[in-house]
């Protein structure tokens, strides 16, 4: 799918790569797809105070006052329903608690409520100024795809959705079993009902913090999948150099750009059917279309090398302030995610490893405890693994502009375009470092999963001196 021209609406003229975020007055975009079923499923629960029109082929979506009030109105009461829930249930003690059997298990489970009250709390007070954020750095997005061209596949936009929905209904069907499983139990001391109200605020809370996660999933892999074209148009440069392309890196077939991908149209022009996102703007004569599709299908370079290099290198810096941007915006949520599933994963694993030492043969309850272990484990790769991928993005960016580097001449254009590409990537970064306190990479999985071994260890000790 080839692209003229986009940009957000209301953004100042300024160049892409600029290093100050652009600013604009009023911002909106059209939004169909994955991305509109992402948008809808957080406005429903506080996290994207968004106004949806409906148009052609998707919505329109705005900041709206009214939504940020709902927003506020429903975490506010939400949070007041958790914790006087759990204000009760500590009142009520250890002999008819049925998730605090013991002093130990009375902290513990007050820390894994709070966590999830705390993460909840930040992730939706938060959502106004993280929408206002995500709308402008959607410029960057239009500019990648304005200049490399849009190729968007239908089937990877159902396979998202589907897995979407999956990771949803996999989530429901834990928290409607966990709170079947303690209603019955409290059924046994009549208190079925009173456990079902005090913890009702804390499971819908449940989901704030699980849909807070997968938007910055699906944030942070649009990102990622324009450094991967940045890189793919770099590879047809060096072709375009006619440089041996088995010496610059092994040919692979372009990805396809379906998160945020951008069609060309103004603003009273309809939406094309098969189009992801499309960002209604002024003209934009700032970014170049280097590739388009010839007509055979394969992509073609319509400028110079050193052209294409000049633009590649001011499109990834426009890309390096989009992740600078997106990180701002989720630092607070996503510092709060961490040590939420950190103490998650101590608190689970802690009640799963007592109930098989107690051996009081609580199959179900063996099962669910399981279930949440994967869970935990699987909220801490959606927000890790995106940010990996991007890290080998730019890794990859890195070597490709070496290897270039090393194969052309020492004077024309290219080499000095490349140059200058260079030293840009070593003052640029393409990890996701919220508040400053650590990497999103793999390594910090390690490092988590270390940390849940030596609590879990200190845990099972103060529980042996409790008894």
């Amino acid at each position: 799918m080839g692209v003229d021209s986009t940009k957000v609406e209301g953004a100042s003229d300024i160049p892409v790569a600029a290093a100050k975020p652009r600013r604009s007055r009023s911002t909106r975009c059209v939004v169909g797809g994955a991305h509109a079923l992402v948008l809808r499923v957080s406005s429903l629960f506080g996290l994207a105070p968004l106004k949806f029109e409906a148009c052609d082929g998707g919505y329109y979506v705005t900041i709206s006052s009214a939504m940020c009030i709902y927003s506020y109105i429903l975490v506010t009461v939400l949070v007041i329903l958790t914790i006087s829930g759990l204000v009760a249930e500590i009142k009520v003690g250890v002999e008819l608690a049925v998730r605090m059997s013991s002093t130990t298990s009375q902290i513990v489970s007050m820390c894994d409520i709070l966590v999830v009250v705390l993460t909840a709390g930040a992730g939706v007070y938060g959502a106004p100024k993280r929408m206002r954020s995500m709308l402008k750095f959607m410029d960057s997005v239009a500019s990648v795809d304005t200049s490399i061209g849009g190729k968007y596949s239908e089937t990877t936009e159902r396979k998202i959705c589907a897995i979407l929905i999956a990771i949803l209904v996999f989530f429901s069907g834990l928290i409607i079993d966990d709170i079947c499983f303690y209603v019955i139990h409290a059924k046994k001391v009549g208190r079925q009902w009173d456990v079902l109200l005090n913890y009702i605020g804390f499971y819908l809370l449940w989901y704030i913090v699980m849909i807070l996660e997968l938007q910055f999933a699906f944030t942070a892999l649009s990102v990622r999948v324009r450094f991967q074209a940045i890189n793919d148009t770099l590879v047809l440069t060096a072709k375009k150099a006619s440089m041996p392309m088995s010496a610059v890196e092994k040919t692979r077939s372009p990805a396809s750009l379906n998160i945020f991908a951008i069609s060309v149209a103004s603003s009273d022009m309809q939406r094309a059917g098969n189009v992801n996102l499309l960002v209604d703007s002024h003209d934009d004569s700032d970014h170049d279309v280097i590739v388009s599709k010839s007509v055979g299908g394969e992509p073609r370079l319509l400028v110079s090398a050193g052209r294409a290099a000049e633009q590649l290198s001011k499109l990834h810096g426009a890309l390096c302030c989009a992740v600078r941007r997106v990180e701002h915006s989720y630092g607070l949520p996503l510092v709060v995610i961490l040590i939420s599933t950190l103490l998650h994963l101590i608190v689970t694993p802690y009640f799963l490893i007592m109930e098989i030492i107690v051996s009081t043969n609580r199959v179900h309850f063996l099962v669910l405890q399981f279930l949440w272990c994967v869970t935990h484990l699987l909220r801490l790769v959606i927000v890790v693994e995106p940010s990996h991928y991007t890290i080998i993005e730019g890794k990859r960016t890195r070597s490709l502009v070496c290897r270039l580097m090393s194969l052309t001449p020492t004077t024309g254009e290219f080499p000095a375009r490349l140059e200058v590409f260079c030293r840009q990537l070593m003052l640029q970064t393409t990890s996701y470092m919220p508040m400053g306190m650590c990497t999103l990479d793999r390594p910090l999985v390690a490092s988590i999963l270390g940390a849940v071994t030596t609590y879990l260890v200190i845990l099972i000790q103060f529980q042996r001196y409790d008894t």
